[in-house]
Formats: structure tokens, sequence, C-alpha cells
């Protein structure tokens, strides 16, 4: 099974469990706003020992365990890392209608809404939650798209998020020595076939690479290091990734690792050449809709750069610091929170190499 049949595969399922349209919403009538899903409040002053992580998420389904499961590990901070919610019909249409049927399934979910009372959460987009599979800057929608992401998710007015296009933006977190510096991109809203985050995304990018932290979470919607030929992934717009890699290495920051989602299965990455020292990242995906076996073969298939195999099951990701020990450990964990994998690193990753 190719990715376009196991996309064909994920419409045709949500099609099936979705029936329940918005409240109130009726033709030629506007639709309502789905409810906001504000987070906890995010303590800039603690240092983070504790991180989740997740991605591709249809809150359409039967219900899951696996917010439950991510609660009891007991996060400081969880980032959802895109595709957090699938439309029952991607089809552009300005309303949004079925995007918003999404979002209100996602509001009405007591253990997702259980873990953001207690935990603070950072969010971005990938292509099924901003619209339209695979879309980019092209997307007819994506001015009503911006508008709903940064309601339902709680951006206040004033906010340099709700000011500016797109839906990027940076967190620095704990005090000097244990500073965490979370950045979540925004591989969607700017896209063309020259550009992955667009001119203005960049500029901030290097700016914020300059500031000081002693770890750095990059936060992409896709895979950066992963690069087998199905699915999407920076691979596909060489140039932007090797500005990237390029811009990582001047910045010096060796202390910086890579997060995704969007694959639908979970997987570690390494690349010893993109910068003077390795490169490190962590697929977690999916939360509640796993790759069907199917097309496990094709997902194998052979990447220089991924550590061992993929992990296909439900699953989340856990970032954890160590700051006495100076270790992060890069962990998978199933839907019930049992871990299947870890992989520590020293802090700061790596010595540049000779």
């Amino acid at each position: 099974m190719n990715r376009r049949d196991f996309l064909t595969t994920v419409n045709t399922a949500l099609a099936a469990a979705w029936v329940r349209p918005v409240a109130g919403a009726s033709a030629g009538k506007p639709l309502p706003y789905p409810p906001p899903m504000p987070s906890a409040a995010l303590d800039a002053s603690v240092s983070l020992t504790r991180i989740a992580l997740g991605s591709c998420y249809v809150p359409q389904f039967e219900k899951a365990d696996v917010w439950n499961s991510v609660s009891r590990q007991d996060p400081q901070l969880f980032l959802y890392m895109g595709d957090n919610v699938y439309q029952s019909e991607e089809n552009g249409r300005p309303q949004l209608r079925e995007l918003r049927d999404a979002y209100t399934a996602l509001a009405a979910d007591r253990p997702f809404a259980a873990l953001r009372a207690r935990t603070p959460i950072m969010v971005t987009w990938d292509d099924h939650d901003y619209g339209m599979n695979n879309a980019g800057a092209e997307f007819p929608a994506r001015l009503e798209s911006e508008a709903l992401f940064k309601h339902v998710w709680a951006v206040a007015p004033g906010n340099a998020r709700a000011e500016r296009s797109g839906v990027y933006y940076r967190e620095q977190i704990g005090p000097e020595g244990q500073c965490t510096q979370v950045i979540m991109l925004d591989t969607r809203y700017f896209r063309t076939a020259q550009t992955m985050l667009g001119d203005e995304q960049w500029r901030w990018l290097e700016q914020v690479l300059s500031e000081p932290a002693d770890l750095r979470l990059l936060v992409s919607s896709i895979p950066v290091l992963m690069e087998a030929a199905d699915g999407e992934g920076w691979r596909r717009w060489p140039k932007e990734r090797e500005r990237l890699f390029k811009l990582i290495g001047e910045s010096g920051t060796g202390n910086l690792v890579i997060l995704s989602g969007d694959s639908h299965f979970g997987a570690y990455y390494r690349n010893d050449a993109a910068a003077p020292w390795p490169l490190y990242e962590l697929t977690a995906s999916s939360l509640n809709f796993p790759m069907p076996e199917k097309a496990w073969a094709a997902a194998r298939q052979p990447d220089p750069a991924r550590l061992g195999e993929p992990y296909f099951p439900a699953n989340f990701g856990m970032v954890l610091v160590d700051w006495e020990a100076r270790e992060v450990a890069l962990c998978l964990q199933d839907a019930s929170g049992q871990r299947v994998r870890g992989e520590t690193l020293a802090l700061p990753l790596s010595k540049p190499k000779p």
C-alpha cells in the first residue's frame, strides 16, 4: 500500500466514523467556531525534564486511552506536532465545515481536555489540520484556516503569534544553565515549490537560533532527516534542507534535537554530515491511527539516516532531560504508555567532528 492508498483508507474511515454535524450549522448560515481549547499556563522559569510529544490524531474515532497514557507520564509540556485533527472530507471550501467539525470533536474529547487542563501545550499544524493533503501556500482557504487555528488554540489577541502570518513561534523555558528553547516551525502556510518556510520565517529562525539556550527542540511537522522516498519530508526540498543544515551549523548550536510527526510510524534518525556535529531526530506518529500492516513493507525501505526499524503501532514520544547528568533521552511510548524504545544522548549532544 502506497501513501495515496493509505490516505484513501484514512478518509474512508473518517467518513464512516463522523456523522455528527457542527451544532447550529445549516445551509446558508454562517458556521459557528468550535470552542477554544486553551491549555495550562506555561511557566517559563521551570527547568523542563519531562516533555511529551505526538501527532496524527483522529478525534472522531472511538476514544482510545492514549491521552490518559500521556497524562500518566506527568509531562511538564506537550508538543502537538501537526495533523492534530482529520476532516471527513478535504475540499478547500472557505467555510471549512469539516475542519470545524473535527476541532469540535477534539474539544469534546474529555481525556484530551484533562491533559490540557494540567499541561501546557505548544501546537503547530500539518496538512490535514491546515486543510488539504500536502497543501502549502496555494491552499485557497489558508487565511480562514489560520484564523480558525488561532481561535481554537486560544492565541490571545496582541500576542506576536496573533499578529503575524503563519503559526510558527518559540518559547524559552528554564533558568540559565537549564534553558530549553522549543521552536515550532510552520511547514505549510508559506510553502511553495521553491521554499519550505518562506523568507519571513527563515529570518525569524536565524534570529531565534542565535538566542542562548542549553537544549533546543526544533519541531517540524514533517521529517527532516528521513531519506526514504515515500511520504512527505524536507528531502523533497533539498535546497531548503541544505539551508536549514547550514543555518544550524553556522549558529554553533550543537545542542539541537529535531522532533517530527506525519509518518504514521515512530522512528529515530541520525545524519553525521549535515552539520559540524551529528543531528538526531525523533519522529512520533500516530497517536491513534497507526499505519495498517499492509503498508509496512513500503515504509521499511532502506533509509541511510534511520536508526533501526520503524515502530508501527500507535505511539507518542517523550523527551527526558537529566540536567545533573547532562543527558537527554528520546523515547517512544506505545499507546498504553509503555516505553518501547529509547536513545540517550549526552549534553552537549556531540562534540564537533574532527
